[in-house]
Parts: C-alpha cells; sequence; structure tokens
C-alpha cells in the first residue's frame, strides 16, 4: 500500500505550491473547490486498489491540512482534548473553551466509528451546528458530512464553507508564521 501523505504531496507538487497559493490568493472560492476536486482525483486514480475508506479518510485529512495552511486559515490539527484526538478544531482549542459558537469541531471519518467519532466531537462542542463531518461516503447523520462521492456537500466545498464560517463568525485572528 502506498503512503497516502506521500502521493498527496507529490500530486501537490506536481500542480506547485506556489500556484496553488497564489489561485487561492487571487479567487478563493473558486480554487479551493477546483485544486480540493483535481488533487482528490488524480491521488484515488493513483491508489487505485488501495484506495479504501482508511486511505481515503487519511488523504481528506492531510488535503484539508494542507488547504488550511495555503489559506492562511487558523485551525488546529490533531488536537487531543479529554484524552480524545480531533482531526480539525477551527480556530482554535482555546475558542472552543470560551466561544464554542465561534468554533468548529471537524471530524474525519476514516475506518473508526463513526458513530463514536461524532459522539467525542458532542462532548467538546455543544453548538450542533459547529460540528462537522468529513468522510469518503455518505453517512447516516444529522451534521453537516462532507463527502467525496457526493454532489450535495462535496468535500471541494469544505475549505471555502469554512472561511465562510469564519467570516460570518467574526474570527480573524490569522497567525502568520515564518518558516
Amino acid at each position: 500500500m502506498q503512503d497516502v501523505k506521500e502521493l498527496l504531496y507529490s500530486v501537490i507538487d506536481e500542480i506547485g505550491k506556489q500556484k496553488i497559493r497564489a489561485d487561492l490568493n487571487s479567487d478563493f472560492g473558486e480554487a479551493s473547490r477546483r485544486y480540493c476536486r483535481e488533487i482528490i482525483e488524480r491521488c484515488t486514480k493513483k491508489l487505485g486498489a488501495d484506495a479504501n475508506t482508511e486511505t481515503l479518510g487519511t488523504l481528506c485529512e492531510s488535503l484539508l491540512h494542507f488547504m488550511l495552511t495555503a489559506a492562511l486559515l487558523p485551525s488546529e490539527r490533531k488536537v487531543t482534548i479529554n484524552n480524545v484526538e480531533f482531526s480539525v478544531v477551527i480556530p482554535s482549542v482555546k475558542s472552543l473553551s470560551k466561544s464554542p459558537n465561534k468554533a468548529l469541531v471537524i471530524q474525519v471519518i476514516k475506518d473508526e466509528d463513526p458513530a463514536e467519532k461524532i459522539r467525542q466531537a458532542e462532548s467538546v462542542q455543544p453548538h450542533k451546528e459547529n460540528i462537522w463531518i468529513v468522510s469518503p461516503g455518505r453517512l447516516q447523520t444529522a451534521y453537516k458530512n462532507y463527502q467525496l462521492q457526493s454532489d450535495e456537500l462535496h468535500y471541494s466545498s469544505l475549505v471555502s464553507d469554512i472561511k465562510l464560517f469564519l467570516s460570518e463568525k467574526g474570527v480573524t485572528s490569522l497567525k502568520l508564521m515564518q518558516g
């Protein structure tokens, strides 16, 4: 089985990190949707038979991490709260504890039990509309479920929806770090 993150970054390098960043800067919504679709499509094609729930979940999570960084959107990734790991908290764990109405908890489903991952998110985020789920296929859930195999709430709209959420909530704390 291929290393999914290695594959992802080889595809990103083929396109060009700087090109992606520049395009995100000029037309964020269109560029984020286009690159997410293109990168996922190229990676799944290269994964072939290895494209199972776990590898696709890892691909979704890794691409989300890259896009959040490229777009300079505030987030904390793979954070642990009360001995439970969460895929992404936006903008931060501190914001989640102080103003949960202005924070998102995003759980990426891989091979885990989706119901358990959702219960974990509910344990830290009292605002149900601020729990988003990412999965390769459709899940039976009342929460926003971004999927690879859907035109309804396709994964490619996730990053632009995060930016919109932050804008609507008045969250502007972009922390630029050199490195």
